[in-house]
């Protein structure tokens, strides 16, 4: 009877090709676990330190509930401990030669080498993913991130030279995270010569091991630290002394307190937000292929948040049929099982997936679930979402994790409005069989990454990031580089923070700009006006402020701008942008190479106007001269502008793309009014964005002097140029919801209100700190930096094969 019963189940197995179980031992993990008396603290300068008197958390198996050990909760007295003990190695680790640094990676590649079934057993253990994810992709991507920047910083001097490290970076990382975001971060960080403390969640233990593995290595044991506690610890983490920029990965809402509450403080900020991805499916895609691609970019424990899924209306149908098939083929189960494709991501996302599932069926959504799942089960099944109504509430929000949220286009243009309509731009994929609409309809979205016939591809070489309200920072590749890099001789971001700025009344009210006493000198020429869609106009308020030279006298009237003219500025600007965007690098150079010829022509005079506000003729001839080159320097930049083709390892070649942020929004500084505002247009045009300026308040008028050349040269609408109150001005762009980039070179005071409004939208912006810069110098006039500011990477994989 047993051989007849084993003979059939063996028959039904051929029959339905079902999987069975294929557990994974999880007595490695167990065992690391009990090395550490099953109390896992934080692990700085390369020991562990488990201080009294810590709040402690469970560390949960987020399928059997089961306690697999208690975490202590970092206090501020943790994080100042962390961050001593990065900027004590950080002397000696940033003077390494970069060969050092790279031979160090490497060894730190080979230690987790040796333990990757200790590393992928207790991260499907603790985060419930698929182990089978973690096996063939994490922990092998996270040797080669190693490797590859060993390689890097083996060859800095040269690639990067006139570059330094920033110094300790402080890294937060979101409770859905996998150790994978955390070596993205740290590898490039390290190999330039930075240190690196790390915010992990409370019960996040991989990120521990990893630091232990570093620790081991024996030789710099305070370049990576990393403490467990709430998000909170951020702000604490940013005041440290010598914390010089802090990187967040996590959710929308987070990053725009952090970016708020970070205002002023003295560190960089960089965001990566949000976890949703596009797919983008044609009329003309190989459906099957397609609806893999699905299933790799939602359902197969790789990506940590939902997709939304544009389907033409054609095949829309057809595809839907056979995406619930294929999902009905889905396995669910403990990550520690082999044999399944989707895990389990613990309480918190089940609940915000079930809370997006109700609400889409109460705003009149249909909502197929494969399979039958009990309420009570700590797995949520895979969801596929339709029919949500264009102006429901769902539409715009973030997709969480397992969902597809599904919608028709008729036409591409369509596809693309949906999908740029979004507030989010992380990462898209677009199917198509036919390569030039596939192409164009990833050159044209709004996304950091695009894949074409692909989703989901990474590699250390290829940079990857996200615009708009998923953040502006980069990891891989050079851009993730230069995250961790800063001008050589840059000086120390230190605090800044004005107690008393109140952002509710900052730049509200406009101080009155009358005449102290009666006009000194000759009667002035009339007011300048506004110069907004190509055309001098007058202002809304119907006023001007006057400007007076170095001897007080009154040498013109300039209109006084105001919300009103923002608003018609900005305007201006996007309507001008498509426009400009499509012009080739040789136009936008001609047009530069005009504008110095104009400039040229106007020497003599521009030099007279600046010799009236004290600057010694030969000096303003001087600055005169200087920022005719730096037009025609941009204009050569901007000519020889492309985009660079990397090939990666048996996935095809990569397009690297350098795109305009859009409107710029420019607020230039009061030293150096013709040379400054010159050095800040010329990039912002050679990248093809369009910009706003408000020139320099004290000596605007010869800024107004080129605007009368711009008008015949420029497109409408290009660059618009405000004057008025700096303090209003700025607050009214950084508070405007449609300006894409704001720069800021004034006070201390406006640095920290700029920080704090960019919130709104979370705009990318560039302040001085209240710092004068030497604008006459190339580096800080004209050098990479500005390059870097003035445009934004994106990746844009190319097919390859079948």
């Amino acid at each position: 009877m047993a051989s007849m019963h084993a003979e059939s189940r063996a028959r039904e197995i051929f029959t339905t090709l079902e999987y069975g179980p294929v557990p994974e031992s999880h007595a490695c993990a167990l065992a690391w676990l009990d090395t550490q008396d099953r109390c896992l603290g934080h692990y700085v300068n390369g020991k562990w330190l488990k201080p009294e008197h810590r709040n402690s958390l469970p560390c949960q198996d987020p399928i059997t509930g089961e306690n697999l050990a208690s975490c202590l909760q970092a206090q501020a007295e943790d994080v100042a401990a962390a961050a001593e003990a990065s900027r004590t190695a950080l002397e000696n680790w940033s003077r390494l030669p970069g060969a050092a640094r790279a031979q160090h990676l490497t060894r730190l590649a080979k230690m987790i080498q040796k333990h990757q079934r200790l590393l992928w057993t207790l991260e499907s253990l603790v985060t419930g993913r698929a182990i089978r994810e973690l096996r063939d992709r994490d922990v092998p991507l996270a040797q080669q991130l190693l490797q590859y920047h060993a390689i890097q910083a083996h060859t800095q001097e040269e690639v990067l030279a006139g570059w330094e490290p920033m110094g300790v970076i402080g890294l937060i990382l979101p409770p859905t995270f996998s150790f994978l975001e955390m070596m993205w971060r740290i590898c490039p960080a390290l190999a330039v010569g930075c240190t690196v403390v790390v915010l992990v969640p409370p019960a996040s233990p991989t990120p521990l091991l990893l630091a232990q593995l570093a620790g081991e290595l024996g030789s710099f044991p305070g370049i990576l630290n990393v403490i467990s506690g709430p998000a909170s610890l951020g702000p604490v983490l940013a005041s440290q002394p010598g914390v010089q920029k802090v990187a967040f990965c996590g959710a929308v809402e987070e990053g725009r307190a952090l970016r708020r509450t970070m205002a002023g403080m003295g560190p960089d900020l960089g965001l990566a937000l949000g976890a949703e991805s596009l797919l983008l499916l044609t009329e003309v895609a190989d459906v099957d292929s397609a609806v893999e691609g699905v299933v790799d970019a939602a359902w197969s424990d790789r990506s940590p948040g939902g997709l939304r899924l544009l389907i033409q209306e054609s095949v829309w149908d057809e595809t839907m049929r056979r995406l619930q098939a294929r999902m009905a083929r889905l396995r669910s189960g403990r990550g520690l099982d082999g044999a399944v494709d989707m895990g389990a991501r613990g309480a918190a996302a089940h609940q915000l997936a079930q809370c997006y599932v109700c609400e889409a069926q109460r705003q009149g959504a249909q909502v197929f679930h494969a399979g039958d799942v009990p309420s009570d089960s700590p797995f949520f099944p895979p969801t596929l979402i339709s029919d949500l109504p264009p102006a429901s509430p769902c539409t715009q929000a973030e997709v969480p994790w397992p969902l597809v949220v599904a919608f028709p286009f008729r036409t591409a243009n369509e596809a693309l409005a949906m999908a740029n309509g979004t507030p989010r731009g992380g990462s898209a994929s677009v199917w198509s069989e036919r390569l030039g609409q596939a192409l164009e309809l990833g050159y044209r979205l709004q996304m950091g990454i695009v894949w074409i016939n692909a989703h989901g591809l990474r590699d250390p070489a290829v940079p990857t990031g996200g615009c708009k309200e998923s953040g502006s920072s980069w990891h891989g590749g050079l851009d993730g580089l230069y995250e961790y890099l800063q001008p050589s001789g840059t000086s120390v971001r230190m605090s800044y923070l004005s107690e008393n700025l109140n952002y509710d009344t900052f730049g509200l009210a406009v101080p009155s700009t009358l005449p102290a006493g009666p006009e000194r000198g000759p009667s002035p020429a009339p007011p300048y006006g506004l110069f907004i869609g190509g055309r001098f106009q007058a202002p809304g308020s119907r006023s001007s402020r006057p400007i007076q030279d170095s001897q007080g006298n009154l040498h013109g009237y300039v209109a006084e701008g105001g919300a009103k003219d923002i608003r018609s500025a900005v305007e201006a600007a996007h309507q001008a942008t498509p426009g400009w965007v499509g012009q080739s690098p040789g136009a936008r150079a001609a047009l530069l190479w005009a504008l110095a010829a104009a400039l040229e022509r106007r020497e003599s005079t521009l030099a007279l106007r600046l010799e009236k506000h004290g600057v010694e003729l030969k000096a303003a001839k001087a600055e005169v001269e200087l920022s005719m080159r730096r037009l025609r320097a941009w204009g050569s930049r901007a000519h020889a502008q492309g985009s660079s083709l990397q090939v990666t390892e048996l996935r095809g070649p990569v397009l690297r793309l350098r795109e305009p942020l859009g409107v710029l929004a420019i607020v230039c500084p009061d030293e150096w009014p013709l040379l400054a505002f010159v050095s800040l247009l010329a990039p912002a045009l050679a990248h093809g964005n369009t910009v706003v300026l408000v020139p320099s308040g004290a000596c605007p008028i010869p800024a107004l002097d080129i605007c009368q050349d711009m008008a015949p040269l420029l497109p409408v609408g290009l660059v618009n140029v405000v004057t008025g109150d700096r303090d209003h001005l700025t607050r009214c762009l950084a508070l405007h919801q449609d300006v894409q980039a704001l720069w800021y070179f004034g006070s201390a005071q406006g640095s920290q209100f700029v920080e704090w409004a960019s919130a709104g939208n979370l705009k990318p912006v560039w302040v001085n700190r209240g710092c004068p810069r030497a604008w006459d110098q190339e580096a800080e006039g004209a050098g990479p930096e500005l390059e870097l500011r003035a445009a934004r990477t994106k990746a844009l994989w190319l097919p390859m094969g079948d």
